[in-house]
Formats: structure tokens, C-alpha cells, sequence
């Protein structure tokens, strides 16, 4: 038997409606004509779907219960087509998730000369634990976490580390220690300017410098600019400098100490992606042992 699944949807929005006619103008279609469509479904099925009386109609428990199958079937065939749709873009698309911005400006850079003729997708979010559950539903093909991952399904390689620093003015205290560094405790009050999209990042600093102002811009170039035209000092890592340099004009980059200041990343992706992703991931880390 064939069920067209025109009759699911309808069975499906008289459940969620409850009422024919609050149904048919979900559906944009005319009370009697819903009425045909449920009529023919139950003579399909040989079972009695409704209960009708005067002026209602009510779902018998079979009712309840082909409207529990119809929403099943209903939701796989969405889950199908945008499973293939996905996996039509990820053949022609390499689509990477970071934590934080600096693993992607800097360790995806090579991507190209690796898998030519693709596209590279990038997003960065600071909630890790969303891009764990995008890398397993597919929405990625690889991501970089601050933490290593052990499951069964998933390779985890450290990739390299991100040392976090101050820029500032040659006449700021701070340029005093640009080769001893400083610690958060020191810098604790300042007002610095800060890019709004720096991901686990922005927590960290928020955390270990309480009582510092953050003045955030909505982008690198925006930043730039102000920077640029500023006395207050700005954040950037050994990362951003690979991607950066030479933006800043005049400034001097000073290290902070503290152990917190340095983030690790791990490349995570599915086992079974291990060899098309080892040769770029070995280039990664020997670049980043340099």
C-alpha cells in the first residue's frame, strides 16, 4: 500500500489544529476538501480514524496512533533531504568549526593547496559543546576544541598552542616588560580595547581581568582602526600575528605569564576521515613546532 504523503501532512496538521477548520487554514485548503482527504485515507487504512459527531470531529485512539506514525515518517523524510543537501555541499565543501579564531586564520590556510578545487567554510563559536554535537550530525567535517576528546568514533590531534599578549604604545608602564611579560593580577583595571568575536577567549579575559573595561569592536577591521588611533592597549596572540602583522603600527606586543594565557588545540573529526585529513594535520603541527 502507497500513501501519499499528502495525507500524512494533513492527518498531521488536524492533530496539531484539533479542529477541521482550524487545520484547513494551516493547510490554505477548504474544510470539505480535508474532509475528502481524511475520508480517503481511512478507507486506505480499512480503520476507523475519527470519531464524527455533531459539528466535531475527534481522533480515535487509532486516530492518535496513525498520527504518531505520520509525524515519524514525516520528520525522516525532512531528516533525508537535509542529510543529502548536507552531504551534496560537504562533497564540494570543507566546513570548520573553531572555538576561537585563531586556529582558523592560521591552521587553514594551507587547506587549499591540499584539497584544491573545494570551498572552505568557516565558523567560529566559543560553545564547544555545539560544535561537538554539529561535528557529529555532520554540519562539520572537522573542528578545533581547547580540550582533548576521547570517543570511539573521533580522532583528536593536538594541533598547537595560542599564547595570549597585550599591545600597547611605547609609552604605556607595560612596554617596560615586553621581554619579562606581565600577569592578569598586574593588568587588572585597565581599559582595553577588544574584538566581540574572539570566542573562548572573551570568557578567559572577562574572568581573569574583572575589574578591566572591555571596549569591543565588531570586527579585525574595525579594531584595527581603532587601535591604530588609540593610547589603549589591545589584546592579540602569537597567532593573529602570523595573520596581522605589521596592522599595528608602532605598538608593542608584551606577554602575559600566567598558564591561562596559553590555549591548546585539538583538531577533532570522525575516525573514518582519518586519512584524508592526515596529511594537511601533519603540516599543521610541523608548521607549528617552527
Amino acid at each position: 500500500m502507497h500513501i501519499e504523503t499528502y495525507l500524512l501532512e494533513q492527518l498531521s496538521a488536524f492533530r496539531a489544529a484539533g479542529t477541521l477548520s482550524g487545520a484547513a487554514e494551516t493547510l490554505h485548503m477548504s474544510q470539505p476538501a480535508l474532509s475528502r482527504s481524511m475520508q480517503k485515507l481511512e478507507k486506505m487504512l480499512g480503520v476507523t480514524l475519527f470519531n464524527r459527531q455533531k459539528n466535531r470531529l475527534y481522533l480515535t485512539e487509532l486516530g492518535r496512533l496513525a498520527a504518531d506514525y505520520a509525524d515519524r515518517i514525516l520528520r525522516d523524510q525532512d531528516e533525508m533531504v537535509e542529510t543529502l543537501l548536507a552531504r551534496d555541499g560537504m562533497l564540494h565543501t570543507i566546513s570548520i568549526g573553531s572555538c576561537a579564531p585563531g586556529p582558523l586564520f592560521a591552521y587553514t590556510v594551507s587547506l587549499p593547496a591540499f584539497y584544491p578545487g573545494r570551498t572552505v567554510a568557516t565558523e567560529m563559536n566559543g560553545d564547544e559543546t555545539a560544535l561537538m554535537d554539529k561535528l557529529r550530525q555532520g554540519h562539520f567535517n572537522l573542528i578545533f576544541l581547547s580540550h582533548s576528546v576521547e570517543e570511539a568514533d573521533l580522532c583528536c590531534i593536538h594541533c598547537g598552542d595560542e599564547h595570549l599578549s597585550i599591545n600597547v604604545i611605547p609609552a604605556h608602564p607595560a612596554a617596560l616588560f615586553k621581554d619579562k611579560g606581565v600577569t592578569f593580577a598586574e593588568m587588572d583595571g585597565e581599559t582595553f580595547l577588544m574584538n566581540a568575536s574572539i570566542g573562548i577567549w572573551n570568557d578567559l579575559v572577562r574572568t581573569k581581568l574583572p575589574h578591566s573595561r572591555l571596549v569591543l569592536q565588531d570586527d579585525m577591521e574595525s579594531l584595527e582602526t581603532v587601535v591604530n588611533t588609540s593610547t589603549l592597549p589591545s589584546f592579540t596572540t602569537d597567532l593573529a600575528k602570523q595573520f596581522f602583522a605589521g596592522r599595528y603600527k608602532g605598538r608593542i606586543d608584551v606577554p602575559f605569564t600566567d598558564k591561562e594565557a596559553t590555549i591548546s588545540f585539538y583538531a577533532v573529526f570522525q575516525k573514518k576521515d582519518r586519512r584524508r585529513w592526515a596529511p594537511w594535520l601533519e603540516q599543521v603541527r610541523a608548521d607549528a613546532a617552527l
